[in-house]
């Protein structure tokens, strides 16, 4: 007999292809992503913009922690993680591969963020000028991020971050 686990799993390595149920799971047909990983990222920029008003709250940054898809789901509570990481284990790699990137460069302008911030919040310096040009080029890379998992291309991602900080 199998467990629940199991089964769910059995069900996911039958359905993942299915594009009907990609989408009753919130999965990207085209793409076999799910925006559920872009919480990620979005739940610190959140924590960050609030830094101006609560600099305590860098006690939380501090304790964000960057995942790959595949740790977040699972991790999450999402319910159909288990399709969720097949259908991006079974990802075309013209796909996968650039989204996997972004991510990374994501998580590492991210986290160097949290790194400065706790620089000005330790010195007592002003903060709402870096929060706004941080948190504005870390909304731009998840808006980048959005658009791969519906099937937009990353077409110089990192030429558009970078541009940003110039």
């Amino acid at each position: 007999m199998l467990d629940v686990h199991e089964a769910s799993e059995t069900a996911a390595e039958l359905a993942w292809w299915d594009p009907d149920v990609l989408a009753e799971a919130n999965i990207m047909p085209a793409t076999g992503l799910a925006t559920d990983y872009l919480n990620v990222f979005n739940e610190a920029v959140m924590l960050l913009g609030l830094l101006s008003d609560m600099p305590d709250m860098i006690d939380e940054l501090r304790n964000w922690e960057p995942l790959t898809y595949e740790q977040h789901f699972a991790r999450s509570g999402f319910q159909a993680k288990d399709l969720a990481i097949l259908a991006y284990q079974n990802a075309d790699p013209a796909i996968k591969v650039p989204f996997d990137a972004l991510s990374q460069e994501t998580c590492d302008l991210l986290q160097g963020a949290i790194k400065q911030a706790e620089t000005l919040v330790q010195n007592g310096k002003p903060l709402e000028d870096f929060i706004a040009e941080t948190t504005m080029a870390l909304q731009s890379s998840i808006m980048m991020l959005d658009g791969m998992v519906h099937g937009g291309a990353a077409g110089g991602a990192q030429d558009d971050i970078d541009a940003l900080f110039d």
